[in-house]
């Protein structure tokens, strides 16, 4: 049965290191190979930066849409994502991931017992705009999950702070979409609150959490990963901190590191963010240790910009887990209606329902001032947005507080802002043309099936994501870019960590936010939960000699 304390020597065949959905996967397929596990998580609390996430995984051709006589094919799928990736996937990896990841969703599903289905109706990002885009059936998540029935072990697990990760996406579409939280259904959401019942990335983690405790696979909370093993350039175990005590687990195997990205190390994301962007939506954990632990035994790293991109603000006094709770707009609020997203001159810059559009345009650099044109940038809305759909935790009808930035007019709200006034009463007055006739002519605001169906108000006709800034008094909300978890290692088709000199680290892989984007700088959501289920299948695998 799993326990809390580790022995000071011990052997294991794989270790996986994080317990978000790479580690967990990881250790239920080395389970299936007869592989003797254990799972070492940082913090207190099991899940990682999945618990925050929609917990969807995006598989084509999978055997759940086939059940639903949807078409699809491998080949479609991988034209779709090499699309995505604008030239810049790791091939090897995008095809090993096409092939593999039907297997590895079904081994979850039949072995494992992870209830994944077909999200009805929720398309790919890029419908009708990718080839070998589809309409539905890539999109997967699972059942709500009972947290309390983890029983002792429920305090232990991860727990996300939005509302949203208490219904599922056809839920929340069939109430109006999440720009509409006053029409969902809120005895359900209160009964679901009492009970603890949990969707999206709260919800897969429940379900993979109770898969490792069926299975009697030993994890250890608050156990730190402080360095590798290594004899002979081959990776052999880890040392690992619990407490004032320091372990040596030796691993037969592997090691497989699945502990995120780097958003939370600061001296890392600094380094390599084009903005000097810190903060994240997600929890502290979350901060680096594969890079670190694998950049001090010579392995490649990646440090390639992925443009989705989200923008935060905070309300204050909102705490998650003993840090501030910062809430994202992009994929969000910012594509409802009756809001725009405007830069110092007053601008317009991006399609606001389409957090890849905004990241690429943030990064837009004017020479002649010598400054990025678009960073900071503000999320500026009217009354009529605040009664619809509030604002973070901020409900419709709420009072508004007193830190929220508002004025009666426009020219007043830019200047309280230091916006070019002139710039955003004409940008408003030019936007309010578009969404009266219900088409953007500038960015084309409201053509993304995705953004209709994620960020759109789905009872406001003609456009989802448009409506107009008309009804005083006027609001203003700084934002600032997120952290950028780009820092990555580089792996190959196996999930094995690859060395600066371009030969694979015998005995270290890696898999989920750890390791580059094998399909490039494009966004698809599922794709980063997708890639860590199906590599962590591939290591398991790959280090019991399949």
């Amino acid at each position: 049965m799993t326990s809390r304390n580790l022995r000071s020597e011990m052997e294991v065949d794989i270790v996986a290191v994080g317990s978000g959905i790479g580690a967990s996967c990881t250790a239920i397929a080395a389970h299936a190979q007869g592989l003797d596990t254990v799972i070492l998580e940082k913090s207190n609390k099991f899940g990682g930066g999945t618990t925050y996430s929609y917990g969807i995984v995006w598989v084509g051709d999978n055997h759940l849409e086939r059940a639903l006589g949807i078409q699809d094919s491998k080949d479609e799928a991988y034209e779709y994502l090499h699309h995505l990736a604008a030239g810049h996937e790791i091939e090897s990896n995008l095809r090993a991931y096409i092939e593999w990841s039907p297997e590895a969703l079904r081994f979850f599903c039949d072995e494992a017992g992870i209830p994944f289905y077909v999200v009805p109706g929720f398309p790919d990002y890029f419908q009708h705009m990718s080839p070998g885009s589809l309409g539905e059936g890539r999109n997967l998540q699972v059942r709500p999950f009972e947290a309390k029935s983890l029983g002792e072990w429920h305090e232990s697990l991860r727990a996300a702070p939005a509302v949203t990760h208490r219904a599922t996406f056809e839920e929340v579409a069939g109430w109006g979409g999440r720009a509409k939280p006053q029409n969902w259904d809120r005895q359900l959401i209160r009964e679901r609150m009492d009970q603890d019942i949990r969707t999206f990335g709260a919800g897969l983690i429940g379900h993979l959490m109770t898969a490792v405790l069926r299975r009697n696979i030993p994890f250890h909370l608050d156990t730190q990963v402080v360095s590798l093993i290594t004899e002979e350039g081959h990776v052999t175990g880890v040392v690992a901190r619990q407490g004032s005590n320091e372990v040596r687990i030796m691993a037969r195997k592997g090691v497989v590191l699945a502990t995120g990205s780097n958003v939370r190390n600061e001296a890392l994301t600094w380094r390599s963010s084009e903005f000097q962007a810190t903060e994240s939506l997600l929890p502290p954990s979350v901060d680096g240790d594969a890079v670190v632990l694998a950049g001090e035994i010579g392995a490649a790293i990646s440090i390639k910009p992925q443009f989705q991109q989200d923008l935060l603000y905070v309300i204050p006094g909102e705490e998650h887990y003993g840090t501030p709770l910062y809430r994202g707009v992009t994929n969000n609020e910012s594509g409802f209606p009756h809001c725009i997203l405007v830069n110092l001159d007053g601008d317009r810059f991006s399609d606001e329902s389409i957090g890849q559009q905004v990241g690429s345009m943030l990064r837009n650099f004017d020479v002649r001032r010598h400054r990025y044109v678009n960073v900071p940038c503000f999320l500026v809305f009217d009354q009529t947005y605040l009664d619809n759909y509030g604002l973070g935790s901020i409900q419709p009808g709420q009072d508004v507080p007193d830190w929220l930035v508002r004025n009666k007019t426009i020219k007043g709200l830019a200047k309280e802002l230091g916006i070019d006034s002139n710039g955003l009463a004409k940008t408003i007055r030019r936007f309010n043309r578009f969404a009266a006739a219900g088409k953007d002519k500038d960015f084309g605001r409201g053509e993304f099936p995705f953004a209709n169906s994620v960020s759109g108000d789905l009872t406001h006709q003609p456009n989802p994501n448009l409506g107009p800034l008309n009804e005083p008094p006027y609001y203003g909300l700084p934002l600032e870019p997120a952290a950028a978890g780009s820092t990555r290692l580089m792996t190959n088709e196996f999930a094995q960590v690859v060395h600066l000199r371009g030969h694979p680290i015998p005995g270290l892989y890696a898999c989920g936010s750890a390791s580059a984007h094998y399909y490039g700088v494009g966004y698809q959501a599922g794709c980063e939960l997708g890639g860590a289920m199906t590599f962590g299948y591939l290591a398991a695998r790959h280090a019991a000699g399949e």
